[in-house]
């Protein structure tokens, strides 16, 4: 498996194959706020930047605790 670059963006099978996540799972843990939320690039087109994954990847359990000041 490659590792997504850190620039640029992926879409969700790239996101499911890096992360070994089904579609659902996904989708799920955007709408718990525990995953990266995906930018809409157009219609019909859903990515999510490669930057905010890699800082998910480096601390998944505590992504959706991190609150701003």
């Amino acid at each position: 498996m490659a590792k997504i670059p850190l620039n640029g963006y992926s879409r969700l099978p790239q996101v499911c194959e890096q992360f070994r996540m089904s579609p659902t799972t996904v989708w799920r843990k955007v709408k718990d706020g525990t995953f990266v939320k995906p930018l809409k690039l157009s219609e019909g087109i859903t990515a999510w930047r490669n930057s905010e994954l890699a800082e998910w990847e480096r601390d998944p359990m505590n992504y959706g605790s991190k609150k701003p000041l």
